[in-house]
């Protein structure tokens, strides 16, 4: 095997167990159990395709990886950025490019501190230079535990030293001055005792202060880890009609706006919400046998509780999940569960164009769906396994019912959307086909001015920015593709959506996602 093929497998090695420690944290855009980052675009005139793997500590070192196909780059640099840093941007890091790939470069970057950030990829060759913004979130989210093994270790070492020491001291007292062959004097011995009881008595107070001091900085720690915002989901029915409504319960939003309990609590003080795609919410269902999905837009008075229509799914127990970005491009996943009733009424609600929903058998294994209007989806997945930490083939081609190619209209300023769920709930990813990032997140980091200290003020270029362009957005081809790797192994189900003739089309596929083989 040559050098290069033997550096891409090392490089593809790291990103997996980078992956899994990632698993600790809820990183990148909000997602539940999917912490990386992707973004896929256009950085100038170079299409690139960017990865960001969080640290699992904060301050901690982001490894970037940074493909690009069509032109090449002749050079690649990367920094990072807090939302709120005004003294402009820590020079640039380079990002050395792959053995044997010329298309990929791999940097490192730290980042400082917890919150909305971002990694801005300026890349420059032949063709020109150019740049992205690629938002992310890093937040500390798990607490790592000391071994058993190697508590008893330490703490056998520990009485060790511990004992030699206070020997060595008693010894010191007793024999230090002595000459060779001496025998020491009962008033040596009586001094040396004295000396081994108060060292005792010394460290045994170095070493319950330090044990105090340590509880204290762990303290610290969990209660600055990221706790996600407390959310209540419940279902409402009269008449004809079923609500689902989902209220942020947490105190730290409830009271955002009140400074003297935020300062009393220790509460965070949060930037208001900002639309994503033109929604201040974009909601999902699933019910916990994932046989039932709708992906829904719930309408707020307050932006405490957020409430929309349920379209005609079967009744059952369901997992909610609801993605909101605030104005400093910080994203949560809000997740909670309902119990949906059965009703006898006929017909559906669906007040608004953009809701869908999906209650239909599934194949498993089918890699074309046919759906009522004779188009097909097919997912174009290759003749490779999917293996988790490896970026997935997630291209579906979307066909006429003559196999000719379908003209897609955008749908909420894309070309598509996907969701990637694990069956057991413990992975949530909303995809588009730029990545795993928020539109909004992304714009509000690139419009962001030093006099948008003011909350708000930045939120109102945003939404006149997005709806530009949602407007302007179209749709060139058939295929719609998502960047992405799957976290961790086990059974994953994508529920694929796409818009044409004024209807949302969606899609429902089965993957099995292997294990990462372990480095010879």
């Amino acid at each position: 095997m040559g050098q290069g093929a033997g550096r891409n497998q090392e490089v593809t090695r790291l990103i997996g167990r980078s992956a899994v420690l990632a698993l600790l944290w809820i990183a990148v855009s909000g997602h539940v159990g999917s912490p990386e980052a992707w973004f896929e675009g256009l950085a100038g005139p170079y299409h690139v395709t960017v990865r960001v793997v969080p640290a699992g500590v904060v301050p901690g070192v982001a490894r970037i990886y940074v493909r690009a196909t069509g032109h090449i780059p002749a050079e690649v640099t990367i920094h990072a950025d807090r939302f709120d840093a005004t003294g402009g941007s820590p020079p640039p890091e380079p990002a050395t490019r792959v053995a044997g790939d010329d298309g990929l470069f791999e940097g490192k970057l730290w980042i400082m501190t917890s919150g909305s950030n971002s990694v801005t990829i300026n890349v420059s060759g032949p063709q020109g230079a150019g740049k992205v913004v690629v938002p992310i979130v890093t937040v500390p989210y798990s607490r790592l535990t000391l071994g058993k093994g190697m508590g008893v270790g330490l703490s056998v070492m520990g009485a060790f030293l511990f004992v030699g020491l206070v020997t060595i001291i008693g010894a010191a007292v007793r024999e230090g001055s002595m000459s060779p062959g001496e025998t020491p004097t009962p008033h040596r011995v009586r001094r040396a005792r004295s000396a081994i009881a108060i060292t005792s008595v010394l460290l045994a107070a170095a070493l319950f202060g330090g044990w105090k001091w340590w509880n204290s900085e762990d303290a610290n720690f969990v209660r600055s880890m990221y706790k996600p915002l407390k959310a209540e989901a419940r279902v409402t029915t009269g008449g004809n009609s079923r609500l689902v409504a989902i209220s942020i319960a947490d105190s730290a939003w409830i009271h955002r706006n009140d400074l003297a309990w935020l300062q009393r609590n220790g509460g965070s003080s949060w930037t208001p919400l900002i639309e994503d795609h033109g929604k201040l919410m974009h909601m999902f269902l699933i019910r916990d046998d994932i046989e039932a999905f709708a992906h829904l837009h719930p309408t707020t008075s307050d932006t405490v509780t957020f409430s929309a229509p349920i379209p005609d799914l079967p009744e059952g127990s369901y997992r909610v999940f609801a993605d909101i970005v605030h104005e400093s491009g910080f994203t949560h996943t809000l997740v909670s569960s309902v119990r949906v009733p059965a009703t006898e009424r006929a017909g559906s609600v669906r007040p608004n164009p953009d809701d869908s929903w999906f209650a239909e058998p599934v194949t498993k294994g089918n890699a074309r769906v046919a759906m009522s209007d004779g188009t097909t989806i097919e997912w174009k997945r290759g003749s490779g396994d999917l293996v988790a930490g490896r970026p997935a083939s997630l291209s579906f081609e979307v066909r006429n019912s003559d196999r000719s190619p379908a003209e897609l209209q955008p749908y909420m300023g894309m070309p598509g959307h996907a969701v990637v769920h694990r069956s057991d709930g413990s992975v949530f990813v909303h995809l588009h086909p730029m990545g795993t990032i928020s539109m909004a997140s992304q714009l509000a980091f690139q419009m962001r001015q030093p006099g948008d200290s003011v909350k708000g003020t930045l939120g109102k270029r945003l939404a006149h920015a997005e709806m530009a362009t949602m407007k302007n957005a179209a749709v060139s081809s058939n295929v719609v593709s998502f960047p992405y790797a799957f976290p961790r192994a086990g059974d994953y189900r994508i529920w694929v959506q796409v818009k044409r003739n004024g209807r949302i089309l969606t899609a429902a596929f089965d993957a099995s996602v292997a294990e990462e083989p372990e480095a010879n």
